[in-house]
Order: C-alpha cells, then structure tokens, then sequence
C-alpha cells in the first residue's frame, strides 16, 4: 500500500514537471480539495477529481506561462494519523519573461491519503510568493484592493 509520504512525493514530482494533469490523478474519484484562506478567483472548496482537475489545469495556465520550475522541495511531516501528512513547499524556478531566477515558500497543504489516492486535500498558498515569481504582484494587489471596496 502506497503511504502519505509517498503519495507526497509522488505529487512533488508531478508538481515539479508542471504536470498538473498528473497530480491530479493521484486524488480519488471523489476527492476534495479545499482552500480554507481562499484563493482568488477560485471556489473555496472543489468536489471530485475531474473538477479539481479542470480547476488546476485552467487556473495554473497563466502562471505555466511566465515560469519554469527548476526545483520543487518538500517537507513531509507525518501525523498521528497514518492517512494524515502536512508538507511545506518550496517552488524555485526562473521567470521567463524576465530570466531572474526565484525561490519562495508556495504554501502548506494537508493532505489525507486513503489507499493510496488522496481523498481530501487542503491548499494554504502563498498567493504573494506565486505573484512575485510571476511578475503578476501589481494584479494580485489590483484585485486584493477591488475586493476591499
């Protein structure tokens, strides 16, 4: 049986390779992912694998665009629970637009793995990291201000 930790790693390679298709497979037919801070733009909650794929796939696009991942870290912390991790990610990588080089901590998830396929999966991103390695920081606080008035 595949375990948490593995099933981390597995998505921290398919993360790395931009393969957004191929994380999302390993997420069960009725997964859910959740982001609890929200994320702008985006449901805070998506029901089932074929929805979190088409939402990755499509809101990830832009972001595809203006950047090459050159390295993907983890930390895999395991839990009590044996279905339970939480993995810190770092993101490094060069922005295509500009060739400078980038490192930030994209977030935190909380992934739950049963049976080897990820049944709930939630996102604390780091939307300010991801705007700054893209080049897309005076968007990110265009729509931070249009949501504040």
């Amino acid at each position: 049986m595949t375990s948490a930790a593995e099933v981390a790693e597995l998505a921290r390679k398919s993360l790395l390779a931009a393969d957004l298709s191929g994380f999302t497979d390993l997420f069960a037919s009725d997964a859910v992912f959740e982001y609890p801070f929200g994320f702008l733009g985006a449901p805070p909650v998506l029901r089932g694998r074929e929805e979190i794929r088409t939402h990755l796939v499509e809101s990830r696009r832009p972001v595809r665009a203006t950047i090459e991942p050159t390295e993907m870290a983890s930390t895999v912390h395991e839990t009590t629970n044996p279905e339970v991790v939480v993995v810190e990610w770092e993101l490094a990588g060069t922005n295509l637009a500009t060739g400078k080089p980038f490192r930030f901590a994209s977030g935190v998830g909380v992934m739950t793995v049963h049976d080897g396929e990820i049944t709930r999966y939630r996102d604390y991103t780091n939307p300010i990291g991801a705007a700054t390695a893209t080049g897309r920081l005076p968007e990110l606080i265009a729509a931070l201000t249009a949501r504040a008035e």
